[in-house]
């Protein structure tokens, strides 16, 4: 790719928050948040580094951009597989959730890390003065079975089961991001694997 020095340098006004988010999102999926720069994406963009500052204070503000970005998009995700499950079963929606929240996080790896991994916790908090609308779907869902009779339990107990089939969902992700996520022989898909256990245990008292 050519330098910013060897092209025609757009102008300051030229520019979107689109685009440079798109860019963003492209050097972080290619080189992670330490490879992302103002710099780099002027680069990219053929503008002036101070051209990206006409749209973000800092480069905290562009991050905390994508964390709400990339929300929106593993909401939407969230959803649409929710909406697919022909079948009203809280179950059958969680398994639909748990496969959307897989497939968001394996083709978004960095931004994942961005959006949950401990280590970004501050910029993820900022972005998120509340709980990520991701997760309140989720809790919303695990809500909706303990309601419907599908989960036996008291219903002011829906919250720690949803932070505990989270917890399983994120642990899964974790462990395949990082290589550690080894299929037994003859197993199934681990998220619906996962699943089945969960249904087997939560509709049992």
């Amino acid at each position: 790719m050519l330098e910013a020095s060897n092209k025609q340098r757009r102008i300051r006004n030229s520019l979107s928050r689109e685009e440079i988010r798109n860019v963003s999102l492209l050097i972080l999926k290619e080189e992670g948040l330490d490879g992302l720069s103002m710099r780099k994406i002027a680069n990219r963009l053929g503008c002036s580094v101070a051209s990206p500052y006409s749209y973000y204070e800092s480069q905290i503000d562009l991050v905390q951009d994508l964390i709400k970005s990339g929300e929106d998009e593993l909401l939407s995700m969230l959803k649409k597989g929710s909406a697919d499950v022909e079948t009203g079963s809280a179950f059958q929606q969680l398994a639909a959730i748990a496969r959307s929240y897989f497939n968001f996080a394996s083709n978004n790896r960095e931004l994942h890390k961005v959006m949950f991994v401990t280590d970004y916790g501050g910029v993820h908090r900022k972005a998120f003065p509340q709980l990520p609308k991701s997760y309140r779907f989720f809790l919303e869902t695990v809500r909706i079975g303990f309601e419907s009779g599908e989960i036996p339990y008291p219903k002011n107990e829906y919250p720690a089961i949803a932070r505990m089939m989270w917890s399983w969902m994120y642990g899964v992700i974790v462990l395949d991001m990082t290589g550690m996520l080894r299929k037994r022989k003859g197993s199934g898909n681990p998220i619906e694997e996962g699943i089945s256990y969960f249904q087997k245990l939560l509709s049992k008292k």
